[in-house]
């Protein structure tokens, strides 16, 4: 009787409350909320994360400088302000059956320098009150001059997505020779000519009026030609002979 008592007791034992019951589902329910709260904080913070604008370090680096004279230095005389576009197109074919192809464009502002080499030989001949000056070819100065900043670059077709980046990055190595050989070019350095001439007076007029026959004296006028010009080539040698 007594073991069953003992037993009974246990059986007895009370259980928790609805009161306890009820404050641990609100404690759970406390937990869950601050649970999903933190959540939709890091949600947060990552999404702004994402809209930020990237933090970027860029550091430039030398190894080494070489530092290299230019004998008798050069006369900038012109300068071309361009902006200049590369198109490229590859085909692609499998067993001789064309694919479709990859177009790539590229478009970026160069500017053009020329210059002329003052160490060289000019030719001058003074005739009454004028001054001719044959002054030696403009030629450009290399390499061509691009704004990377303002590079823009895109590529078509229904390959693109697989071979775009590798057809642009190919275009872009070959601007550096591109715009060389355009700067040398009849047509451009035509164009520039005529300001070349006109630095090229300027620089005349400055270096006459310091010469000592010259002072009190009016300055000539001058005449600029170069030699790479039809008139200059042939009057050239004729300056020459007289000096």
């Amino acid at each position: 009787m007594t073991a069953l008592r003992g037993l009974g007791s246990v059986f007895a034992t009370p259980g928790p409350t609805i009161n306890q019951l009820l404050q641990l589902d609100k404690m759970r329910l406390a937990l869950a909320s601050l649970l999903v709260a933190g959540i939709a904080a890091n949600a947060a913070l990552f999404a702004w994360q994402l809209r930020a604008p990237p933090k970027t370090t860029t550091t430039v680096s030398t190894d080494s400088h070489v530092v290299m004279r230019t004998p008798g230095g050069l006369l900038e005389v012109s300068t071309i302000a361009a902006e200049e576009r590369f198109d490229s197109s590859t085909n692609h074919t499998v067993l001789g059956v064309p694919l479709g192809k990859t177009v790539a464009q590229i478009r970026v502002p160069a500017v053009y320098r020329y210059h002329i080499p003052l160490a060289k030989d000019w030719s001058l001949r003074q005739t009454g009150n004028a001054l001719v000056v044959i002054a030696p070819s403009v030629r450009p100065s290399l390499p061509v001059a691009i704004d990377t900043g303002k590079l823009e670059s895109f590529a078509l077709g229904l390959w693109s997505p697989l071979t775009g980046g590798q057809v642009v990055s190919s275009l872009q190595k070959s601007i550096t020779s591109s715009l060389a050989n355009k700067a040398a070019t009849p047509q451009l350095i035509n164009l520039q000519r005529e300001s070349a001439r006109k630095t090229v007076t300027e620089f005349v007029q400055k270096w006459v009026i310091q010469q000592p026959q010259w002072q009190g004296n009016k300055a000539p006028a001058i005449l600029v030609l170069f030699e790479d010009e039809p008139l200059g080539q042939r009057a050239a040698p004729l300056l020459t002979n007289a000096r």
